[in-house]
C-alpha cells in the first residue's frame, strides 16, 4: 500500500432495508473512489456498514465526497461517521498471519479466549455467530504476529479450550478458504468407541500384560512398532470366531454413521488409516461406505492368530505417508485434506493436513492439531466444513 495514500473510514448505522449499499456505492462510483475494504452486518434489522475508501484518485475534492455521503445518509435516515487518515508506515515489519478462529462455547468461553488473543497481541478483524445443528459458534478472523508467537498463541488457545471444556478450531485463512475433499479417520477411539486390541487381549486372557506394554510405550520406553509386535505376540492362539464376534459388534462413535453418510453423499473421499488391524478396518470400510482402508495385517493360520503381522508395520510415519500419497493420487491438495485422530500415533498426519482434528485427544496431540473436539461431538466437523443443517436434511431425504 502507498504510504502517501489518503484513506477515509466510513461507518453507517441504522435500520436496515434494501438499497442502502447501492446508494452509497453509487456516490463512490461517481467520484471514482476506490473501495479498499467493505464489511456489512445486519442484526435484527439493525445495520452496521463499514467502508475503507482510497481518496487518492478522487475526481473532485474529498469534501465533496464526504458531503454527498452525508446527504445520502440523511436521506435514508441513517447515521454516518467518518475519519480521514493515512496508513501507518510498516517498512521492515512482517505482515501479520491471518487466522480463522471458531469457538463452540458460551459467553464465558468467548471472554476467556478473546482475552488470550489480546494478551498475545492478536487483533480480531471480523467476528460473526453461526448456528448449525442446534450448536452455536463464534467465528473470528484474526490478525496475529507472525513467527514463533503463532505457536504460543495456538498452545494457549488449545489449553484454554481444554480448561473450559469447549471445542475450538484455529486455521489459516488461506487453508480455510479451500474446499476440503478428502477425509481420513483413525479407527480406535475415533471411528469406533473402543480400543480393539484391548478387547482382543481380554478374550485371549492377556489383558494385564498387554496393558503393561501399552503403558510402557506411552512413557516412551519403546516405539510404536516394537510395542505393537510385543502385544500381537501375546495374542497368539486367539480364535477367528472371537475376532469375528468383536468385528460384528464394533461400537461406532456417536455421530459417525450420520457424518460419513453426509460427507459421502456430498462427494468427499473418505478413508480409515490406523495402526490397528485390517480385519476390522475393512469391515468399517464396507459398513460406512468408505473409499479407503489402511491398517496392519494380522497373520491367521488354521483359524487362529499366529502372533505375527504380515507385511510392514503401519506406524505414524506410514500413516502420514498414506494420507499424502492418497491425496496425490486423487489430485487433491494437502490443504484440502482433513484428518481426525486421537493419539500420538496420529500427530504426523494431523500436522500435515489442511485441517487436523484432535478428537477427545490428549494435550500432546492437540498441540499439533488445528481443531480440538470433545467426545461425542463429531457433528461439529460438518459445521467446520461449512455444511449447513438444511443441506444435510435435504441430502438425507434424497
Amino acid at each position: 500500500m502507498d504510504q502517501d495514500q489518503r484513506l477515509l473510514m466510513v461507518t453507517v448505522s441504522g435500520r436496515d432495508r434494501p438499497g442502502i449499499t447501492a446508494a452509497f456505492t453509487r456516490v463512490m462510483s461517481d467520484y471514482g473512489v476506490e473501495v479498499i475494504e467493505i464489511e456489512q452486518a445486519s442484526l435484527r434489522n439493525l445495520l452496521g456498514l463499514y467502508f475503507l475508501l482510497d481518496l487518492g484518485r478522487v475526481q473532485g475534492s474529498s469534501d465533496s465526497v464526504i458531503k454527498d455521503l452525508l446527504f445520502e445518509a440523511s436521506r435514508l435516515n441513517l447515521t454516518l461517521n467518518f475519519r480521514l487518515f493515512s496508513p501507518p508506515r510498516t517498512a521492515g515489519q512482517s505482515p501479520p498471519a491471518r487466522l480463522v478462529l471458531t469457538i463452540f462455547g458460551d459467553t464465558r468461553a468467548l471472554a476467556h479466549l478473546s482475552a488470550i488473543l489480546a494478551d498475545q497481541e492478536a487483533n480480531i478483524q471480523r467476528i460473526t455467530t453461526n448456528t448449525h445443528f442446534q450448536v452455536r459458534s463464534v467465528e473470528m478472523v484474526v490478525a496475529a504476529p507472525a513467527g514463533s508467537g503463532l505457536g504460543r498463541l495456538k498452545r494457549r488457545l488449545m489449553a484454554g479450550s481444554r480448561e473450559l471444556g469447549v471445542d475450538l478450531a484455529l486455521q489459516s485463512l488461506e487453508a480455510y478458504r479451500k474446499n476440503k475433499r478428502l477425509v481420513f479417520f483413525d479407527m480406535d477411539s475415533t471411528l469406533i468407541d473402543m480400543e480393539v486390541i484391548d478387547e482382543m487381549a481380554r478374550r485371549a486372557g492377556v489383558a494385564r500384560e498387554v496393558a503393561r506394554i501399552t503403558d510402557r510405550a506411552m512413557r516412551g520406553d519403546f516405539d510404536f512398532e516394537e510395542s505393537l509386535l510385543q502385544r500381537v505376540a501375546l495374542l497368539k492362539g486367539l480364535r477367528l470366531e472371537e475376532l469375528e464376534d468383536i468385528r460384528d459388534h464394533l461400537p461406532l462413535s456417536p455421530g459417525v454413521r450420520r457424518l460419513t453418510a453426509v460427507l459421502r453423499r456430498l462427494g468427499y473421499k473418505l478413508g480409515v488409516v490406523t495402526g490397528g488391524f485390517d480385519f476390522f478396518a475393512q469391515h468399517l470400510k464396507q459398513e460406512l461406505g468408505l473409499d479407503y482402508a489402511f491398517a496392519n495385517h494380522l497373520e491367521i493360520k488354521d483359524g487362529a492368530l499366529t502372533g505375527r503381522l504380515r507385511g510392514e508395520v503401519l506406524d505414524a510415519v506410514q500413516k502420514a505417508h498414506i494420507v499424502n500419497q492418497t491425496a496425490c493420487q486423487e489430485g487433491i491438495l494437502l490443504d484440502q485434506t482433513v484428518v481426525v485422530g486421537d493419539g500420538a500415533n496420529d500427530a504426523l498426519m494431523l500436522g500435515q493436513a489442511g485441517l487436523g482434528i484432535a478428537y477427545n485427544a490428549r494435550p500432546r496431540l492437540q498441540g499439533v492439531a488445528d481443531v480440538s473436539l470433545g467426545k461425542s461431538r463429531l457433528a461439529n466437523i460438518l459445521h467446520l466444513l461449512g455444511i449447513a443443517e438444511q443441506d444435510v436434511e435435504e441430502d438425507l431425504d434424497c
